[in-house]
């Protein structure tokens, strides 16, 4: 009978610890989103983008009905405010359904500046948004 319900605690151990494991581990990207001149304009972010790695910018554009827009120029610039680089302007491509995407690197950390541009019909639209770049935190 002992060695029954040693047998079951532990059974019970093991799925707790596999549950653990397989909980997932929250979101890695924030959304952020502007609306200019009647388009919005989203952008996901990485929640912790690594340095010098490529790090996806998933642009969203939709008209003022929330239709996607499929049909527009877009491109980023990232710029670090505190201490210029360069110029860093990523062309995004389209996904269709009024999602874009581009890729681009943080090269230090601090605060960076992340403008969307949207080229549509003629007319630049602009977006500015900001994301805090932290060290990498080292691992226990």
């Amino acid at each position: 009978m002992r060695r029954v319900i040693l047998r079951l605690v532990s059974f019970a151990i093991l799925v707790a610890l596999i549950a653990a494991c397989a909980a997932p581990a929250g979101p890695s990207t924030t959304r952020l989103e502007q609306v200019v001149d009647g388009i919005t304009i989203g952008l996901e972010l990485p929640l912790s983008p690594k340095l010098n790695a490529a790090q996806d910018f998933v642009i969203s554009l939709a008209d003022a009905q929330g239709k996607p827009i499929d049909n527009a120029s877009v491109y980023i610039d990232l710029l670090m405010p505190a201490m210029p680089m360069g110029t860093n302007r990523p062309v995004a491509s389209s996904e269709g359904k009024g999602r874009y995407l581009a890729q681009a690197a943080y090269t230090m950390t601090g605060e960076w500046e992340v403008t969307v541009f949207v080229e549509l019909g003629g007319v630049t639209h602009k977006a500015v948004f900001t994301q805090q770049v932290s060290a990498p935190t080292a691992a226990p």
